[in-house]
């Protein structure tokens, strides 16, 4: 066999430390834990799976990556709330945060290049 075909020691490390296959996490049951006033963390398949914080008015639910997914009024409504980033309804929220991300700099840019470019034709002027 050729060498490609064998893993080298740092692959097959990664490997053994990857984490659960997402066949496994679906079918796995989040388990909640309350750390702190106010605050629970979920475990699923035994791995970090996201969090619930209490705020003023409600609650606010964070994936496993820490991106906010909603605010709630409910404490069971934040935690039913909890899905990965891979979620289809994540990728879409966080594509939208993107684009608008994308065009409030655009705008700021554009913006700061005119006061330049302003401040560059009105500077002889001074």
């Amino acid at each position: 066999m050729s060498p490609a075909s064998h893993p080298s020691p740092m692959e097959s490390t990664a490997v053994a430390d990857h984490p659960a296959p997402a066949a496994a996490m679906a079918s796995a049951r989040t388990m909640w834990a309350k750390v702190d006033t106010g605050f629970w963390v979920a475990h699923r398949a035994g791995e970090y799976f996201g969090c619930v914080d209490q705020v003023a008015g409600g609650y606010v639910s964070r994936d496993a990556h820490g991106i906010p997914i909603g605010r709630y009024d409910g404490l069971e409504d934040a935690k039913a709330s909890l899905r990965s980033t891979t979620h289809p309804l994540n990728i879409a929220r966080r594509r939208r945060v993107e684009r608008v991300s994308l065009a409030a700099a655009t705008a700021v840019g554009v913006t700061a290049l005119g006061f330049a470019l302003t401040a560059g034709a009105l500077a002889p002027f001074l």
